[in-house]
């Protein structure tokens, strides 16, 4: 498997790239001068030509790794995404469908209003200065939120030419360990800027009249989905099992077509707990079962050999540029080429070599790809059922399976193994009384038949367990769970989904063609999806079956990669034993993997981290011992309310530090109060983390904190009421309760003043955690003692409402942390507060211009450090 050996050699140079820097010019130069022992390795010491070539192949992946063009913003666009209203021209490059949902940050009454995504290739943009105000050239893209308020929508399609005026701003991006970047992730596609405005506020200059290639492709995706959300529709008088719903219908455009626009969190979730979540994508699965279906209907149409496999080329080439042609559909579809390609001149098609092209390829046009978790997962399942799972079958199962068939040939017996004979002998010996009893067919057909099935069950076993042994690292790192359940689910969906593809297929172009007629094969589709989503839903309600683990650290990674090297070798060895150590290496890998590593903190020291939630709040405390606490989760808005969002910054962003620092369990969650800004992000925190106890101060009873502490309870977590003179110890350091005061009575709305207010105290060191406290509260505390503080996490965000001369007096901090977004629209940290800050010459950080802040409490003095991660990306 020469080509696996060189894909492995390659990417162990790009990874090399990532600790160390080579300058690419030196590279060349030692890769050209490296040619010359290999070819003289190659012409008079073959023996020793591995090392040369070895060494090549790493110093190779290097070269590509630093050639490779890094995405960057364009600078002149990016320097005018300032906020201010700016017109802007451009080409639509991609425009989605129309939804009724909002974006990251849109006010709560807009929860429903129906909305477009379309990327604008912009051609200029308004620039002002105090002089002028003219139209300037720019290049770049930019990703526009286009809302439709109170007119019926009419979508904008791509190629379209349009005229915006928008406030554009950079991506918002958290800047914490281990947390995922939008940023990098829209500038791999191009996008510098976004921007959220009204429909009136974009004209359509005209309709292209030829578009490119890419659009009209996007354009059919599109169609093909609007096409299918009709379907429920046609189907409403037939009986709920044989009915498609919407949700069906949404589920089926992503499978189909590959657009997830309407695949809501709520339908995603069962997926993602039972690990089946393939099923709702278009993966390299469903481009590989489709070849299948258009190559096995060629066959029986008798398309002869090269024609068939022509056409299965160009068919599902066409089908992967309608699903976007996103790299998973890439990988399959040269794969899947490779495979028929080798088929026609009747080449040993090992798969480990198969991958190793593809992978090569891959990594040669874009070594990046390597750190895509979709490219880590694929390479691993592939190397779990080529290197190790075929190996071991084809010595223990497979001989079987082969057995079984021709029976009643008895001198077939003398040709294989005794164990094999003797299974022969004993289904002969079961068969021959069973023809008596029954008939011929059932005894010498179906029988045998049965027992193929059964030997089938017990190989799809085997590589299932292959492969989710070897996910375990990838599954750790990028999604942070290990779900008990992948195993059974994913042994019942696969065949299922090996049925759903062919059967959804065949509706979807009945539903082109005929409409009514789809109706037909509509009702299959609908009892198999119907059944896949309930199988789903039953494991996926389990929730114990769903386990959330840290990052493992970087010792752990090294030693997942020799134990799975050592795996696969040892399946290659024809000593009976190393197939037994091959199998011990892989459990090993996979526990390796998923080990609770050491809580990374300071030793001897108090840890104060305030995480980048952006305009909200959530800092971690973190004791010399490692007991942890955690005050509010942060989110979305800052009032009493929170919209319905698709992105969760407790599990995106807050659960992700935590998971960083090898934190799989809190001591203790504080919520101060219930602003959206403070609590929306809890919910996934109780979940992800099950604390032992949730501190609460005096808040309204609103239908979110009601629910908050419905969950806590639900989770058998201490629900625990604090007010001000309580104290108690948290391991080595010792917290005080400022606020709220015993007489104070909440509103029927949150406030800012309801805030929960702490001192966490570790020897002559402290901070202080008041949350959004505001002057009154500020006010009120003066009287109480003990308020000098080292660090201050200053009050609502760095308004003016707080951080009143005299509380600044009376606490004296060395160092203050604003937690703030970055272009919030409030405008914190106001000026003002800044300027005061200053004046009492208190170092200050900020989580907008600083990201996530960190603070070294050593109990003589206070000192920022790096908030760094323990974890390593593969």
């Amino acid at each position: 498997m020469p080509l696996f050996l060189a894909a492995c050699l390659f990417a162990l140079g790009v990874v090399s790239t990532r600790a160390v820097y080579f300058p690419p010019g030196r590279l060349l130069l030692a890769l050209i001068a490296l040619m010359i022992p290999c070819a003289a390795a190659g012409l008079y010491a073959q023996r020793l030509a591995w090392l040369p070539m070895g060494l090549l192949w790493i110093g190779l992946g290097t070269w590509c790794a630093e050639m490779e063009p890094q995405p960057s913003a364009e600078p002149a666009l990016l320097s005018l995404s300032d906020g201010l209203l700016r017109t802007v021209e451009g080409t639509v490059t991609n425009a989605g469908p129309i939804r009724n949902q909002i974006d990251q940050g849109v006010d709560e009454a807009d929860a429903q209003l129906p909305s477009q995504r379309i990327d604008l290739r912009l051609s200029n943009i308004e620039s002002v200065d105090d002089n002028s105000d003219q139209q300037i050239s720019v290049s770049g893209a930019v990703r526009l939120t286009v809302r439709w308020p109170q007119s019926t929508p009419a979508r904008i399609r791509c190629g379209e030419h349009v005229r915006a005026i928008a406030r554009l701003l950079p991506p918002e991006t958290y800047h914490d360990p281990g947390v995922w970047s939008r940023t990098d992730y829209l500038l791999d596609q191009g996008i510098t800027s976004t921007a959220s405005l009204n429909v009136d506020r974009v004209e359509i200059i005209d309709a292209a009249e030829t578009t490119s290639l890419f659009c009209r492709l996007r354009e059919a995706q599109h169609a093909l989905g609007a096409r299918l959300l009709t379907l429920p529709a046609l189907m409403r008088n037939l009986p709920a099992p044989l009915r498609i719903t919407q949700d069906d219908a949404i589920m089926l455009s992503a499978m189909i077509t590959g657009d997830r626009t309407f695949l809501a969190h709520s339908l995603r979730v069962g997926f993602e707990r039972t690990g089946s979540f393939h099923m709702l994508v278009v993966s390299g699965l469903h481009l590989a079962i489709m070849a299948g279906c258009i190559l096995w209907l060629a066959c029986k149409l008798r398309i002869p050999r090269i024609p068939a496999t022509l056409i299965t080329i160009v068919v599902s080439f066409a089908y992967a540029l309608l699903t976007g042609f996103a790299t998973p559909v890439q990988r399959s579809f040269w794969m899947v080429t490779l495979y028929l390609i080798g088929r026609l001149v009747y080449r040993d098609r090992n798969v480990l070599n198969t991958i190793g092209f593809a992978a090569l390829c891959l990594m040669m046009a874009s070594p990046r790809a390597l750190f895509d978790s979709s490219l880590q997962m694929t390479l691993l399942a592939v190397v779990a059922i080529g290197g190790i799972a075929i190996p071991l079958l084809s010595t223990t199962i497979h001989p079987y399976l082969t057995a079984t068939r021709n029976l009643r040939r008895v001198a077939l017996d003398v040709k294989l193994a005794p164990a094999l004979a003797q299974f022969r002998v004993i289904l002969r010996m079961i068969s021959a009384p069973l023809q008596r009893l029954t008939n011929k067919r059932l005894a010498w057909r179906i029988f045998p038949g049965a027992v193929r099935l059964l030997i089938r069950v017990e190989e799809a076993f085997i590589v299932s367990i292959a492969i989710e042994l070897a996910m375990m690292l990838p599954m750790a790192i990028w999604f942070h769970r290990i779900t008990l359940f992948a195993l059974p689910v994913n042994l019942l969906i696969l065949p299922l989904l090996l049925l759903l593809m062919p059967a959804a297929l065949l509706t979807c172009a009945v539903l082109l063609a005929w409409p009514s007629v789809a109706i037909v094969p509509g009702t299959v589709v609908a009892l198999l999806l119907h059944f896949g989503a309930g199988l789903v839903q039953l494991f996926g309600s389990l929730r114990w079956g769903d386990l959330r683990v840290s990052s493992p650290a970087s010792w752990q990674v090294a030693i997942f990669w020799i134990l799975l090297a050592a795996a696969v070798a040892g399946m290659r060895c024809s000593r009976p034993w190393a197939r037994g150590v091959a199998c011990c290496c892989l459990l090993l890998a996979g526990v390796a993997a998923i080990l609770p590593r050491p809580i990374q903190h300071p030793r001897n020291a108090l840890l104060v981290e305030a995480i980048d939630v952006g305009q909200g709040d959530s800092i971690l405390v973190i004791t010399r011992e490692g007991k942890t606490l955690l005050i509010d989760g942060g989110g979305i808005g800052g009032g009493p309310r929170q919209a319905p969002q698709e992105f969760d910054i407790g599990e995106e962003v807050v659960s992700a530090v935590l998971w960083s620092r090898g934190i799989r369990h809190l001591d203790a969650v504080a919520l101060t109060h219930a602003h959206s800004d403070h609590m929306g992000g809890l919910p996934a925190i109780l979940r992800n983390f099950h604390p032992q106890e949730l501190w609460v101060g005096n808040n309204p009873p609103v239908a979110t904190y009601t629910a908050l502490i419905e969950e806590a309870r639900r989770l058998r977590i201490d629900v625990r009421t604090l007010r001000a003179g309580i104290a108690f110890q948290l391991g080595s350091a010792e917290v005080h309760v400022l606020a709220p005061f015993s007489g104070y009575a909440a509103g029927s709305e949150p406030s800012n003043n309801d805030s929960l207010v702490l001192r966490v105290a570790y020897g002559e060191t402290s901070v202080l955690l008041e949350g959004d406290a505001e002057a009154p509260v500020e006010q009120a505390m003066l009287a109480e003692p003990g308020l000098q503080s080292t660090l201050l996490k200053v009050g609502h965000h760095g308004s003016v409402s707080s951080t009143t001369p005299g509380f600044l007096a009376r606490v004296a901090p060395r160092w203050a942390v604003i937690s703030c977004g970055l272009h919030n629209r409030y405008g914190h940290p106001r000026e003002e507060v800044l300027q005061a800050l200053q004046s009492a010459r208190v170092g200050t950080l900020s989580t907008d211009i600083n990201g996530a802040s960190c603070f070294r409490l050593d109990g003589a003095s206070v000192q920022p450090e790096p908030c760094s991660s323990g974890a390593s990306v593969p």
